[in-house]
């Protein structure tokens, strides 16, 4: 088996450091995306749960009066409860009551009565 001497196994390399704090380096350009692009608050919040609970509820968070209303239709077409839409400032803009007369979908149509294989009689 050949032997390697240190000269050619190269121990003499530099390697870089492991951190990315060294100062020479420059700035942290993690840190200088986030200082110059800071992510804007979101404005418009919708109040909203599955089912009734009065002690809790989830908020969905959106950047416009209109991604909040969508939002809030969606919420109703899966059958959610949508307490309120509120603005940045806090104040209520639609109620529950408001909510449910402008954007609640109509009611699906009711068709004839659905019968399993086990319902209908051998002929």
């Amino acid at each position: 088996m050949a032997r390697w001497s240190k000269a050619k196994a190269g121990l003499e390399t530099k390697l870089p450091p492991l951190t990315t704090d060294h100062p020479s380096r420059g700035p942290n350009w993690h840190q200088v995306a986030k200082i110059e692009n800071p992510e804007p608050a979101p404005l418009w919040t919708v109040i909203w749960d599955t089912s009734r609970n009065p002690d809790a509820f989830n908020k969905a968070h959106h950047m416009t009066e209109a991604a909040a209303i969508d939002c809030a239709k969606r919420f109703l077409r899966l059958g959610f409860i949508v307490y309120s839409i509120k603005d940045a400032s806090g104040i209520e803009t639609m109620n529950e009551a408001t909510i449910n007369k402008h954007f609640k979908p109509p009611p699906l149509p009711e068709g004839p009565p659905s019968y399993s294989p086990r319902d209908v009689p051998d002929v």
